[in-house]
């Protein structure tokens, strides 16, 4: 596993409010994007995140401050009962993010 590949995110407030989505660091989605040969379009990149045996279709999108989940987002959020504070870990293999918990 190539640890470049994996983002390890500790929940905010942000993450799990009604509003947002899931905030992603800039420069290791920049990193990843970059190593897959992949650019995420002003309207946003459609991308699976599989959790165990269930698939959740999300889209990334990328502002000023760095990159987001948003649509689909809550899907996940809500069936893995996230809190502020939780860890949660996102690994790009091949086509998609693999989804696990600290």
């Amino acid at each position: 596993m190539d640890p470049n590949m994996l983002i390890v995110k500790k929940i905010t407030n942000t993450d799990v409010s009604c509003k947002n989505g899931l905030s992603l660091s800039k420069p290791k989605m920049d990193y990843i994007l970059r190593k897959m040969g992949i650019s995420v379009p002003e309207n946003g990149l459609q991308v699976e995140i599989q959790d165990n045996d269930k698939s959740y279709w999300v889209t990334l999108k990328q502002n000023s401050n760095g990159y987001h989940v948003g649509t689909g987002w809550s899907n996940i959020k809500n069936a893995k009962d996230l809190e502020k504070d939780d860890v949660v870990q996102l690994y790009w293999k091949d086509t998609k993010f693999i989804f696990s918990m600290e």
